[in-house]
């Protein structure tokens, strides 16, 4: 059972998001609501949830205020932002803070469920990786396979050659170089043209913004990510998106 918060001023919208989580999620146990930032901070040292839904902007301390201040003494807890359009730069800041993802309001059931399983998903993962350990993996056979899966399921958060490489049970240099060799990129090659690519698919959205784009694919500043695709596609994200919407 995980522990949810909700953190919404308004009263109509948190009665909602308590149905939608309600009616989809049997393994929640939804605590108390937070009504502003100062109750936030207060509640989760009281219920330390494992998941918040954190609105961004709130009377007495906004939700970027809260987060900074909860992820001090919950620095495992997985952070839900909602924010409106003209909010968005609150919610870059909140995913630098260590918000694990963002949903634009008003956000609807399909989307709420989305983010609340992939913050499950992530919690089960490093729950796994502390309570298993696991024989050392057959570097001639498994380990590309196990690496790049690892990729794929991790690239939208901060991911990093020492990670991948602990993941696989291999000395990062070794690893680098075996990567390398058997796959013809380089580690960062491979992450950054994987990114890449799940951007593309997403560009294709007329809603979706490239700054929003660039959240999604695991980087929290947009022009890096910027600079990052022209260099691989020789053409700004702008000009992609522009001619293939």
């Amino acid at each position: 059972m995980y522990k949810l918060m909700i953190v919404e001023d308004e009263p109509i919208e948190r009665k909602a998001l308590r149905m939608i989580l309600s009616r989809h999620f049997f393994n929640l146990d939804i605590v108390e609501d937070a009504k502003n930032g100062i109750e936030a901070v207060d509640l989760a040292k009281i219920y330390k949830p494992d998941i918040i839904l954190m609105d961004i902007k709130m009377p007495e301390n906004t939700g970027l205020e809260a987060q900074k201040r909860i992820i001090k003494f919950l620095p495992e807890v997985k952070t839900i932002v909602l924010t409106a359009y003209s909010d968005f730069n609150y919610a870059q800041e909140a995913i630098k803070s260590g918000a694990v993802d963002y949903l634009l309001k008003p956000a609807n059931a399909g989307d709420i469920k989305t983010a609340v399983e992939k913050a499950i998903a992530s919690i089960q993962n490093k729950e796994s990786l502390k309570t298993n350990h696991p024989q050392p993996i057959d570097v001639s056979e498994n380990v590309l396979e196990a690496a790049m899966s690892y990729i794929e399921k991790n690239f939208t958060e901060k991911i990093t050659l020492d990670t991948v490489a602990n993941f696989v049970h291999l000395h990062p240099q070794y690893f680098s170089k075996y990567f390398k060799k058997n796959l013809g990129i380089t580690f960062t090659d491979y992450i950054a043209k994987l990114r890449i690519e799940k951007a593309k698919n997403l560009m294709i959205h007329p809603e979706k913004t490239i700054a929003q784009v660039a959240l999604e694919v695991g980087y929290t500043d947009p022009a890096y990510f910027s600079k990052v695709f022209l260099k691989y596609e020789q053409q700004s994200p702008y000009k992609y998106k522009r001619n293939n919407i």
